[in-house]
């Protein structure tokens, strides 16, 4: 019976369809949400801001200026091409574009090896065929060039080549065995 008499009484508040809200538990979740949220605020309203930051214009011109890319003549040199049968000439200007901040490493390069690029862009010139210094771009031209001048020349610091690109300015022919 005693058993009987508990099932009763755990049953009682299901049998009338109405549960308790427990208004303790949710009173206390809601004060310490109060509370949170105030002490938060407060922080937020007390503390600095952030600090503000003052830009460096001159910095910022003179970061851009090293980064500008330059022009710096490599040679200006005839090359012979005999490999038509008929012995040509080409007036050639050759350019290597850098960043103006590697100018001068580059200069100091180019000058201690002047002889070496000249000698390997004239073998590139007599081994090159016709059809490679007809071309209105001359893009085989210049990515063999190119290649030579990013070997000889080097890298920075970063791994990068100085050479950003290389420009055939100018390449005239002229019949040499008149």
């Amino acid at each position: 019976m005693a058993d009987e008499n508990n099932n009763d009484a755990t049953n009682a508040p299901e049998a009338d369809g109405k549960k308790k809200l427990p208004i303790k538990t949710i009173l206390i979740l809601a004060m310490a949400l109060l509370i949170e949220g105030v002490a938060i605020s407060a922080v937020f309203i007390m503390a600095k801001g952030p600090e503000t930051i003052k830009a460096d214009a001159g910095l910022a011109e003179e970061l851009a200026d090293e980064e500008k890319q330059v022009e710096v003549l490599v040679i200006k040199e005839k090359f012979q091409n005999t490999r038509t049968g008929r012995s040509y000439l080409y007036d050639t200007e050759i350019y290597v574009m850098i960043r103006q901040k590697h100018v001068e490493v580059v200069d100091m390069n180019i000058q201690g090896m002047q002889a070496q690029l000249t000698t390997e862009i004239a073998t590139i010139f007599r081994r090159a065929e016709p059809s490679y210094l007809m071309e209105p771009n001359l893009a085989t031209l210049t990515r063999q060039v190119e290649s030579v001048l990013v070997d000889k020349i080097g890298t920075d610091s970063d791994s990068e080549p100085f050479v950003l690109g290389t420009l055939i300015r100018k390449c005239i022919r002229i019949r040499a065995d008149m």
